[in-house]
C-alpha cells in the first residue's frame, strides 16, 4: 500500500506546514478527514491479506496490557504483581512475545499481559508494533510503564491514536441516520457547540451527503471524525513511572505530573507501591460477584467474580464449556431480575450479588 502511505504522509506534511488559525481550520479539518478516510481504506485492505500475529482471546477475567518503551521494567512489574515468571533482561526487546500472568487482588483475578516494547513508528510495523497495538484493542485497561530514562509517553499515545485507540476518553455522543435523499442535516441537542459548515464538509469527505446527524456534545473535528468512523475503541489507562529509586526520578515525575497523567511511582527492587498498583488496576476495571447455586448440591461459599456486563453465557463458560453446550435455562434471584427465581437465557446480563442456578439438558 505504498500509494496510500505516501498520500497520507503528504497530507500530514501539509498540516505541519499550515499555520493553525480561524482562517485555516476548515482546510485542516478537511485534510484530517482525508487522512482518516485513507487510513480506513488501508486498514480494510490489510485485514484481507493479514497473516499471523498476536491474538488474545477475550476471557472471563479482565485483561490488562502492560505497554511501554523497551527495557523500562514491564517484565519486572509483571513478576511483582502476578504469578508469572517473565524473563527479565537489561537489553532492549527482551520480551519478544506476549507473557501472561494472573494478578489476584482480594477475591478478584486479572489477566496481565506483558507486551513487547513499543518504539516510534509502531503504526508502520516497526518492532512488531502493529501486532502489539492490535492486542490492545481487546484489553480492559492499558498500563503504560515508563522509567526516568524513557519518560515521555507522547509517541506512545500518538501510536495508539493512529491505530484507533483512545485512552481515558469516552465515545462521542452522536447518532447518524443515513438516508436515500433529503440532504445532510446536522442538529444539536442541549448546549453542544460546533462549526456546522466544517462538520458538513468533513461529512461529505466521507461520502455522507444524505443523513440526519444529531450531536449531544460539543464537537471538535477530531472527535467528529471518530464518531463518523465508528471503529475507535475507548480504553481506560494508568501510567507507571518505574525505577523510582534512581536519582533521575524526580525530573521525570514532575514532567508527567505537568501532563496531568498522575503517574504511580514504583520500584520493584524496593517493592515500592506494588500493592498500590494492584489497587489502582482493580479500581479501574469494574468487577461483580455472582453466587452459583446448584439445583441439586450445596451452594458455593465463595462467589464467582466476573467482569461487569457479563452475561449468563459468560458465567457458564467460566464454569465449563459443557454448561453452554447443554444449557436449558437459568434462574436468577437478585438485582438483574424483577422477581425471585426468574427464568432467563444465555444473553441475560447478570448484576452484582445475583444468585444463579443453571439447568442443563440431559445427555
Amino acid at each position: 500500500m505504498p500509494a496510500i502511505d505516501d498520500e497520507i504522509k503528504e497530507l500530514e506534511a501539509e498540516i505541519k506546514k499550515t499555520q493553525y488559525n480561524k482562517a485555516t481550520e476548515h482546510h485542516i479539518g478537511r485534510i484530517k478527514a482525508k487522512i482518516a478516510r485513507l487510513e480506513k481504506v488501508r486498514e480494510e485492505r490489510s485485514k484481507k491479506g493479514a497473516g499471523t500475529g498476536f491474538f488474545i482471546k477475550k476471557g472471563i477475567y479482565p485483561s490488562i496490557g502492560l505497554l511501554g518503551p523497551p527495557s523500562v521494567g514491564k517484565s519486572s512489574i509483571l513478576n511483582a504483581i502476578t504469578n508469572a515468571e517473565s524473563r527479565v533482561g537489561a537489553y532492549d526487546f527482551t520480551t519478544l512475545s506476549i507473557v501472561p500472568g494472573v494478578m489476584e487482588y482480594r477475591d478478584m483475578k486479572f489477566r496481565i499481559l506483558d507486551l513487547p516494547g513499543v518504539i516510534e513508528g509502531a503504526h508502520e510495523g516497526r518492532g512488531r508494533g502493529k501486532e502489539v497495538i492490535s492486542v490492545l484493542r481487546n484489553v480492559d485497561l492499558i498500563v503504560v510503564v515508563l522509567d526516568p530514562s524513557k519518560y515521555d509517553p507522547s509517541y506512545i499515545i500518538k501510536e495508539l491514536q493512529r491505530e484507533g485507540i483512545r485512552i481515558n476518553q469516552k465515545p462521542p455522543k452522536m447518532s447518524i441516520l443515513l438516508k436515500d435523499k433529503g440532504g445532510l442535516n446536522i442538529t444539536k441537542v442541549g448546549k453542544s457547540e460546533f462549526d456546522i459548515e466544517l462538520l458538513e464538509s468533513i461529512s461529505r469527505e466521507f461520502g455522507i451527503i444524505n443523513a440526519d446527524i444529531i450531536l449531544r456534545q460539543s464537537m471538535t473535528p477530531d472527535v467528529f471524525i471518530d464518531g463518523l468512523l465508528g471503529n475507535r475503541v475507548y480504553i481506560p489507562a494508568i501510567f507507571i513511572l518505574n525505577k523510582s529509586d534512581t536519582p533521575e526520578f524526580q525530573k521525570a515525575y514532575e514532567f508527567l505530573e505537568s501532563l496531568n497523567l498522575n503517574p504511580i511511582p514504583t520500584s520493584v527492587t524496593k517493592k515500592r507501591n506494588i500493592d498500590l498498583l494492584k489497587e489502582k488496576i482493580a479500581g479501574k476495571v469494574r468487577m461483580i460477584r455472582v453466587h452459583l447455586i446448584p439445583w441439586n448440591a450445596p451452594a458455593d461459599e465463595e462467589p464467582m467474580v466476573v467482569r461487569e456486563g457479563s452475561t449468563v453465557e459468560d458465567v457458564c463458560k467460566a464454569v465449563h464449556t459443557e454448561f453452554v453446550e447443554k444449557f436449558k435455562f437459568a434462574t436468577i434471584t437478585g438485582k438483574s431480575v424483577r422477581f425471585p427465581n426468574q427464568r432467563v437465557g444465555l444473553q441475560h446480563r447478570v448484576q452484582d450479588g445475583d444468585s444463579l442456578t443453571v439447568f442443563l439438558n440431559k445427555g
